[in-house]
């Protein structure tokens, strides 16, 4: 396939999760287009993945894989990100859901209006270990185009335009945290966005996630978001802090009165089978999506 004709490029990290990226990389290949391509970036597993990959490879189900240790899922983002050779890139993960009806709309989209650098999309969530909830960025989009006020979200939403990432660059080689980091300095920067009002994935923590095995650095690594904004926006961060603050304690409140915890516990990620619990919420995310729902985009 020739560079010019691939659309949209698929790229994807693993490391040691061959059976997780089985069941979410064979949903892909099912629904990769004629103008897609895939690849995939092996951080050097050795649960065989690396065979597993040359063998979709050779049969022609992914168009280009490395497999070779990395520093970190920084790392491999971007050894992936610079393989790609489509106009778009859509950050897919080894053990998410993702609804591919979705993302043909935002394809369509992005390639019919070419000043779009980015777009965001929501999702599913099991943040607490208990039932899917609907992850919403409106009202922080909202904020974002009045006053610029930057924020996070989830990378299995992002689409980007190959063509704006010298602007934006490549993902933050020392991030534990890499779509947070991205997608918040990316909300930071001059872009063009546009957000998507459906929910194009589900996020499956489990525990294999770097969200567990990091979980104790994610604090320290908002400090890089909280730089970002005071640059982006010229508004101190100690704002910022005194609402993180009265956000704690509400969320404290709420718990108390409520008896429910919003705290990330390892034990609530367990799971005997992941091709249950991945059909399980593909059907979920699915039967979400309304292909006949108007005024998807906002500006």
């Amino acid at each position: 396939m020739e560079p010019s004709t691939i659309n949209l490029s698929y790229y994807i990290t693993t490391f040691n999760k061959l059976s997780y990226l089985k069941i979410a990389l064979t949903d892909l290949i099912e629904n990769r287009q004629p103008d897609e391509e895939i690849v995939v970036s092996d951080g050097g597993s050795k649960d065989g993945t690396a065979q597993w990959l040359q063998e979709q490879y050779d049969a022609g189900r992914i168009q280009g894989f490395m497999s070779a240790p990395d520093k970190g899922e920084a790392h491999g983002v971007n050894r992936a990100l610079l393989a790609c050779r489509g106009t778009l890139l859509k950050w897919i993960n080894d053990d998410d859901v993702f609804c591919y009806p979705a993302i043909r709309e935002c394809k369509e989209f992005m390639l019919a209006n070419p000043d779009v650098d980015v777009i965001g999309a929501d999702g599913f969530d099991n943040y607490t270990g208990q039932a899917l909830e609907l992850i919403e960025h409106n009202t922080h989009f909202a904020k974002w185009k009045q006053s610029k006020e930057p924020f996070g979200f989830y990378g299995p939403g992002l689409m980007l335009r190959r063509s704006s990432l010298p602007l934006i660059g490549l993902t933050h080689s020392l991030s534990r945290f890499v779509d947070n980091e991205y997608t918040y300095r990316i909300m930071c920067l001059p872009l063009q966005v546009v957000w998507y009002q459906q929910p194009v994935f589900v996020r499956i923590i489990n525990e294999d996630s770097n969200t567990l095995k990091f979980l104790k650095i994610k604090n320290i690594e908002e400090g890089i978001n909280d730089k970002y904004r005071e640059i982006a926006t010229g508004r101190p961060v100690s704002e910022l802090k005194r609402q993180r603050v009265i956000n704690l304690v509400k969320q404290r409140v709420y718990g108390l009165l409520h008896r429910k915890s919003s705290a990330i516990k390892a034990e609530n990620f367990a799971q005997q089978d992941f091709a249950t619990t991945y059909a399980q919420h593909r059907a979920t995310l699915y039967q979400s999506f309304d292909p006949k729902k108007t005024e998807k985009f906002t500006r």
